[in-house]
């Protein structure tokens, strides 16, 4: 099923499973997603993303964007996994997967324009479709804008980290928790984590995919010593029930060295 969106339009992500990524406030806010399908189809060097109210809130560069999603293209192709790429906003280095359910908008609404709401569950002032038979569960992954001005345009870096999403997704990860759950809002979605083994699997078969797809699995390995570099000097807090960077790099090195051919 293909869902339209103005190109740029703001959408809010009403669902979320987990933070996936180690030593990131646990709490990282955010308040606005942009489909990044549209986001490269934008003309120019520029892209500007902006709110409901037509404020500008992030310039990126169209170059990067369209690397990030050739690179989601290729992974999702080596994981044999279908998912949608959204960026968000958010001032800490983040990005997570979940699933989420898109209704689509009827025509006329929004100015006239055909588009899709994604809600995952009912937050705060927010009302679910009277006819829920016509959602359809979508998996998602979220870079936020912290995490592309870490990621810049190493194409091996992003390969990693959407790796490592789509594994989380690939594998059902967090399934169990989100089924003891009754209701799930913003507040308390956040607060679900991902197990060390978890986090563990997702390393390696995202580096996996990333390999099988072309690029160089020391991409993981740059990606998790910037994270640690982040935490380190900007106050980050590490997550409980994730690996220590230390050991995920140290994993994540000799990975890379097997999968790239190098001796020990």
């Amino acid at each position: 099923m293909t869902f339209r969106t103005p190109i740029l339009h703001c959408r809010r992500l009403l669902f979320m499973l987990a933070l996936s990524l180690p030593g990131l406030a646990a709490s990282a806010p955010f308040t606005h997603t942009w489909f990044a399908r549209d986001l490269v189809k934008t003309d120019g060097e520029t892209a500007e993303l902006r709110d409901e109210k037509g404020k500008v809130v992030k310039r990126l560069e169209v170059k990067q964007l369209v690397y990030i999603y050739a690179a989601m293209q290729s992974i999702k192709e080596a994981a044999e996994t279908e998912a949608e790429l959204f960026i968000i906003d958010g001032d800490q280095p983040n990005a997570f997967a979940t699933v989420a359910r898109f209704y689509p908008v009827e025509e006329g609404a929004e100015g006239g324009k055909t588009t899709d709401v994604l809600i995952g569950r009912p937050t705060a002032g927010e009302k679910k479709p009277a006819d829920d038979s016509k959602g359809v569960d979508v998996n998602v992954v979220a870079i936020n804008f912290a995490m592309l001005d870490m990621l810049m345009m190493d194409v091996d870096m992003v390969a990693a980290l959407i790796g490592h999403e789509l594994a989380h997704l690939k594998l059902k990860h967090g399934e169990d928790a989100q089924a003891r759950r009754s209701s799930i809002d913003m507040q308390s979605a956040a607060a679900t984590r991902y197990s060390r083994d978890n986090e563990r699997e997702a390393d390696y078969l995202g580096t996996i995919w990333a390999v099988e797809a072309g690029f160089d699995p020391h991409g993981a390995v740059r990606l998790q010593e910037l994270l640690y570099k982040h935490n380190r000097f900007k106050g980050g807090t590490f997550v409980g029930s994730h690996p220590s960077s230390t050991e995920r790099i140290a994993i994540l090195k000799g990975l890379a060295r097997r999968l790239s051919g190098q001796s020990s």
